[in-house]
């Protein structure tokens, strides 16, 4: 079970979480709430993410999960937060898990 939470302090908008098996459309996420939870098949404990915030794209991309391990059974979230001093759509976010 995943969700995604902002930890920033502007909304977070079009979340998209690509998973291994699976895609994830979490929408708007305003500053300090979280999603749902969704029931994903295969997970890793980070993810492509796309967003838009403050109007600018945003991209979380992992080059690849070599060596990684699947999360085991449980409740996640991936907490999101903004670098306002960002330069280019890759490094807008920051990404945390966090095992609830």
């Amino acid at each position: 079970m995943i969700r995604v939470a902002n930890r920033s302090d502007v909304e977070i908008h079009s979340v998209v979480v690509k998973f291994p098996s699976q895609t994830e459309m979490y929408g708007k996420i305003v500053p300090g709430a979280a999603t749902d939870y969704r029931k994903v098949d295969k997970a890793y404990g980070y993810a492509y993410i796309e967003a838009v915030i403050d109007g600018k794209p945003a991209v979380l991309q992992p080059i690849d999960y070599v060596g990684e391990r699947l999360l085991s059974g449980g409740n996640y979230t991936y907490a999101l937060t903004y670098n306002p001093s960002a330069t280019d759509k890759h490094d807008i976010l920051r990404f945390q898990l966090e095992k609830d």
